[in-house]
């Protein structure tokens, strides 16, 4: 039996739920079965399947709270829902059920036909991305293997570089730009391993005191904050789920807030977070140099920099946050005016387990 290809059919109507089930299965699919949310929530987590048909009316929650909830789970956010409904059939109950994440919606009586052509066209879909992800998968390794082996002579170039420093004194310009030359190259190498695992490492998922996480980045940037003159401001910040590589986005989007700082003007930034649609929405805004309107969606592209060599950098930064964030269900975007300031946003689905937890922290 092949997990990845089964289908979870949920229904809390047994006689409905056993045609559905039967005609599935004679078209050759494995079927698995729920009775209620709560069933169906396990069995997403616990089985992965790749289609899950989802009756909207479900005796202990509703099928939209049950798909908003997969979605809100790193873990099971790409799979694929169906609502089905003998109910819910107006064209405003669909736009509701598509519009909080469902990837169909079918109404009752669904003619078996339709039902098993509408899973095949969405288990090719799961196939195709599938091989899309074996392929980049590969592509990250390849990445990754070229970026470790490079990091081993650089590393010989740097230290005898060093050596030979210390040896000559006062060395030749041309001397200085290989020593320059080795910790350019040398850094490029690490940010790209950092952003290869980034995307092809495993997950650390856990439950996160952002206000907690927020401290530690302050710490660890004390003295280029020192140094700067900078001052950061937070509001309260909340209980999450989410993978401990988040402590990464926040630390880069404070260090580059103090990096592009105005000339003259002492970096100000505030950290905050609101709940928003199902997720907590993070800012952290500053008064530097701000990004002009053209820029401000190239920012998250790998190697995209706006400042040339003046700043230092690989147009690394960016690209790796986002893909962490993404990969904990969320997305990033941000706003800016030159001469003003930025503010970078990303999201992070909420959980259920912190809910009460962080109604006690208000």
């Amino acid at each position: 039996m092949n997990l990845q290809q089964s289908i979870l059919n949920a229904d809390d109507y047994a006689p409905g739920r056993y045609a559905r089930t039967k005609i599935l299965r004679q078209a050759g699919f494995d079927v698995i079965e729920a009775a209620d949310g709560n069933q169906t929530l396990e069995l997403v987590a616990e089985r992965s399947p790749a289609v899950v048909l989802l009756d909207v009316n479900l005796p202990d929650m509703s099928g939209i709270e049950v798909c908003q909830r997969i979605r809100r789970n790193p873990k099971t956010a790409a799979t694929t829902v169906l609502h089905i409904s003998a109910t819910y059939t107006e064209s405003q109950h669909m736009v509701h059920g598509l519009e909080n994440g469902a990837d169909s919606y079918l109404v009752e009586p669904v003619d078996p036909r339709v039902l098993v052509a509408t899973v095949r066209a969405f288990m090719r879909a799961r196939q195709a991305e599938e091989a899309l992800r074996r392929s980049n998968e590969e592509l990250q390794r390849f990445a990754y293997m070229v970026a470790h082996e490079l990091n081993e002579p650089l590393r010989t170039l740097t230290t005898h570089a060093q050596l030979l420093e210390r040896q000559l004194g006062d060395q030749p310009e041309s001397f200085q730009f290989l020593v320059r030359g080795a910790y350019t190259m040398r850094s490029l190498i690490d940010g790209l391993l950092r952003y290869s695992q980034a995307i092809q490492g495993e997950s650390d998922i856990r439950q996160i005191d952002a206000q907690g996480l927020l401290a530690e980045v302050l710490f660890s940037l004390d003295t280029t904050i020192r140094v700067k003159g900078g001052r950061i401001t937070h509001d309260r910040l909340p209980l999450i789920v989410a993978d401990i590589r988040i402590e990464h986005v926040l630390q880069n989007l404070i260090s580059n807030a103090i990096k592009y700082n105005r000339p003259g003007v002492p970096p100000e930034i505030h950290v905050s977070a609101r709940q928003e649609h199902g997720a907590w929405v993070f800012s952290v805004r500053d008064n530097g140099i701000g990004i002009e309107p053209q820029y401000q969606d190239g920012v998250f592209r790998i190697f995209q920099r706006l400042h040339g060599r003046d700043v230092p950098g690989h147009g690394l930064g960016l690209a790796l946050c986002q893909k962490i964030v993404e990969a904990n269900g969320g997305r990033m975007w941000v706003e800016s005016e030159v001469g003003v300031g930025s503010t970078f946003y990303f999201t992070i689905p909420v959980q259920e387990e912190t809910r009460a937890a962080n109604i006690g922290r208000n």
